[in-house]
């Protein structure tokens, strides 16, 4: 079990880990150009969409447990080398990355804020492509963009009174997993009227299934900052 790991095991697991996200790491572009190019159905791109998202889990899940085998060696070596203690610690986030997982959380919960009499801002009030951009698929600026290499840099501080680095890991996946459907569904709900037989009954279709999706991720965020002893934050806008 990871949770009996030394302390530079740990870490070097986590180098290892980020190595991994980096190859594989969710790209928002990617998912809005295959689900432009095809036009229509846009049903059927979220589809194949999250199929080879599943696929590409079980591949990252595999070589978590491989990458537990090498991390050892990793963290051998680096005594070997003579790594210097600054360098090792560059690999954990500072407290100010840590405050992009609440910022980014922030974020998402306004999306989730019920419209009251004299009030507004939420859900049904928004383009269904905003939650895109609360989501980290808009801009480089955005404290969730690409925010899984974010979450397993952050692996050697889980509270393990709360999960294992194993479970933690398995949580950055189901998060990104949902995350990515997320987006392309919001993308979807976005082409409603324009699709055949489309129409405001089809956004509004779209953009429920859009909204329980979003509160899905919420509650996976949630978790990973349960996981990290990170104070969860009031519903906000701001990105900083």
């Amino acid at each position: 079990m990871t949770n009996s790991l030394p302390s530079s095991l740990r870490l070097a697991t986590a180098v290892l880990l980020c190595m991994i996200s980096a190859s594989t790491a969710f790209q928002p572009a990617a998912l809005i150009s295959s689900a432009h190019d095809v036009h229509h159905p846009l049903l059927r791109t979220t589809q194949l969409q999250a199929s080879s998202t599943n696929d590409s889990s079980t591949s990252r899940r595999e070589m978590f447990h491989l990458t537990l085998k090498g991390a050892a060696s990793v963290a051998s070596a680096s005594f070997v080398v003579g790594l210097p203690t600054s360098a090792s610690a560059a690999a954990v986030p500072s407290a100010a990355d840590l405050k992009k997982l609440q910022q980014g959380h922030a974020r998402v919960q306004v999306l989730l804020v019920v419209r009251t009499e004299g009030g507004g801002g939420g859900f049904c009030d928004k383009s269904p492509l905003i939650v895109q951009e609360y989501l980290g698929y808009k801009s480089t600026e955005d404290p969730l963009f690409h925010v899984d290499k974010l979450m397993l840099k952050a692996a050697p501080l889980v509270d393990e009174s709360v999960m294992d680095v194993e479970d933690y890991v398995d949580l950055v996946e189901r998060y990104r997993e949902k995350a990515d459907y997320t987006s392309l569904m919001a993308y979807t709900s976005s082409w409603g009227e324009a699709n055949p037989n489309g129409g405001k009954e089809v956004v509004d279709d779209y953009l429920e299934k859009t909204r329980g999706e979003v509160k899905e991720t919420e509650q996976l965020l949630r978790k990973v900052l349960g996981a990290l002893k990170l104070e969860v934050l009031p519903a906000s806008q701001k990105r900083a």
